[in-house]
């Protein structure tokens, strides 16, 4: 168990990073930054309980954006992804079946926090 407020290793970052890509998204895409920052902030914290409120605050207090800006660039990273590279790699990635609904923000974020729990 983490200690609050520790901070990941560069691996474990990197790993954040390629699991993204691999699902398709862009890493050069604001949104994509910010469910990465999302990601960091729920494994540091050790938070179980995720809600959408809490780490769009977080993001905003820590990078300045506003919370409708926050919202607009993560559901836009997630819809505007390479569909054929998340369908071809989501099984690899999760260990199931591709499921469509996984790529909601709030969803997403947590399935890609709780696989980065469990091979960390």
């Amino acid at each position: 168990m983490r200690t609050v407020n520790s901070k990941l290793s560069p691996s474990e970052v990197l790993q954040i990073t390629n699991i993204l890509r691999s699902l398709g998204l862009n890493t050069s895409y604001i949104g994509t930054k910010l469910i990465n920052k999302s990601i960091q902030y729920i494994i540091k914290n050790d938070i179980e309980f995720i809600t959408l409120e809490k780490i769009y605050s977080y993001l905003h207090c820590e990078y300045g954006f506003n919370i409708h800006s926050i919202r607009n660039n993560i559901n836009y990273a997630l819809s505007n992804r390479n569909k054929n590279l998340s369908i071809k790699n989501f099984e690899k990635v999760f260990g199931y079946e591709y499921y469509e609904k996984n790529f909601e923000p709030k969803l997403f974020i947590e399935e890609v926090s709780n696989l980065i729990k469990r091979i960390s």
